[in-house]
């Protein structure tokens, strides 16, 4: 098995912490994992195999000969910061800093990096790819592409405009029974960032995922992110829900996994 390494760099003054993932071959190459609104670099726990969401995908990439680094975004996890303070431009920063790190490793880098985002991660990694064009291709999971609809629907609309309006830390009441806090600034990015239009913006090749039995994400989202982007694409529609009918087993995580490993080995690199 393929051993796993803690790492971290530094952006705007905190420590973000990853997780390192090297496949066997040299300079293979590398996906950054970014993760979604709530979550960790390790994803959640998948209670057939006790890994979490991420860990698995990391594994199973790195039999396919990919290498990996999955991060906490600032704020989260084992990484330095607040919750409070995060905002969808602050982990576009993150993610931005990842792909530096990963073309730094004393290996000698990879022979290509390429971004996976899932929900929330999928709006980060669309762009982020927008506003580099650096990504030798790009996977999206599931991912958020009208925050101003998904995010209100997520929290309940009367809470979303009251936090909002407010120019103090706002505590919002999950679905799932957490209770977070967010500041301002995250709900200005809310309402101001527009990854439809950022995707519009790269240039290489993108593969986005959509899951049918879906209640986090609008049906019908994948579409417009193909047809809002100008270059190659793909688009996977399966029957599946927004954890990737982990509950039950990890079939379909590993169909999904495999279909972007075969769409990332693709491209020229």
């Amino acid at each position: 098995m393929t051993a796993e390494e803690t790492v971290s760099f530094e952006v705007g003054g905190h420590r973000v912490v990853g997780t390192l993932r090297l496949a066997v071959s040299a300079n293979a190459p590398i996906i950054v994992l970014l993760h979604g609104f709530g979550g960790t670099r390790h994803e959640l726990v998948i209670s057939q195999t006790g890994a979490g969401i991420f860990t698995h995908t990391a594994e199973k990439l790195a039999s396919l000969g990919f290498s990996s680094l999955r991060i906490d975004f600032r704020g989260v996890g084992e990484s330095g910061g607040r919750f409070q303070d995060a905002t969808y431009s602050r982990q576009i920063e993150d993610c931005i800093a990842a792909m530096d790190f990963v073309s730094d490793l004393p290996s000698g880098g990879p022979k290509a990096i390429f971004l996976l985002g899932w929900s929330q991660g999928g709006l980060v990694a669309a762009v982020a790819a927008g506003r580099t064009n650096r990504p030798a291709a790009v996977a999206l999971w599931t991912p958020v592409g009208e925050p101003k609809v998904s995010f209100p629907a997520l929290i309940g609309r009367d809470g979303y405009e009251r936090a909002l309006a407010s120019r103090s830390p706002a505590k919002i009441q999950m679905p799932w029974g957490a209770s977070l806090i967010l500041g301002h600034e995250f709900f200005v990015d809310v309402e101001s960032m527009n990854p439809l239009d950022e995707i519009a913006k790269y240039h290489g090749p993108v593969f986005i995922a959509e899951g049918s039995l879906d209640t986090a994400i609008p049906l019908g989202t994948a579409a417009k992110f193909a047809q809002a982007h100008s270059g190659t694409n793909q688009v996977w529609v399966a029957p599946m829900d927004h954890i990737f009918n982990t509950s039950e087993n990890v079939e379909m995580l590993d169909k999904l996994i495999i279909a972007t490993a075969l769409f990332f080995g693709a491209r020229p690199i």
